[in-house]
């Protein structure tokens, strides 16, 4: 190998390196981003939601029962 080909060889990795880099960092968190809300809206669905047993209920100090203060 000549002086030239090493010196193109590493521009090239240089730059694929970049290249790879900025697909990492920027291009795919964009995508699982975009990917994983559309997953996750299609599994739920609003019909399969009970909205009268949602949880746990904010309950004001001094108004519940059985002597926890």
């Amino acid at each position: 190998m000549g002086k030239q080909e090493k010196k193109g060889n590493k521009a090239i990795m240089i730059a694929g390196g970049i290249a790879l880099t900025v697909v990492g960092f920027v291009v795919i968190p964009l995508l699982h981003k975009k990917l994983t809300n559309k997953a996750v809206k299609k599994s739920y669905k609003s019909e399969n939601i009970d909205f009268d047993n949602l949880g746990p209920e904010v309950v004001h100090k001094g108004t519940m029962k059985g002597g926890y203060e």
